[in-house]
């Protein structure tokens, strides 16, 4: 596993745990938003696994994906892993709201 390999591994794996451990704390149930969160979680989580595993490189993943990759990481943790506010920033404007 090269240095590169371990950075796309860190960045899927914060992202995935990061989602997981989301808290409502008062904010509303909507199923959408809930199958995407569980979609993302799927993705990164396991994108990190075959990273882990070896069944797959960094050098297989076109480098536009890992900037996507890591955006989606800084934005997650920007949001505190609340997809709504993810996706309104993604988006833009009041639409998954």
């Amino acid at each position: 596993m090269n240095t590169l390999d371990l950075l796309l591994l860190l960045i899927c794996a914060a992202s995935c745990l990061r989602l997981l451990t989301y808290r409502r704390r008062g904010a509303r149930f909507r199923r959408h938003i809930s199958a995407l969160a569980y979609l993302l979680i799927l993705l990164t989580g396991g994108l990190a696994l075959a990273l882990l595993t070896g069944q797959i490189t960094a050098a297989d993943i076109h480098p536009l994906c890992m900037l996507a990759l890591s955006l989606l990481t800084a934005a997650t943790w920007y949001t505190g892993g609340n997809v709504s506010h993810l996706m309104r920033i993604l988006m833009g404007g009041n639409r998954w709201t």
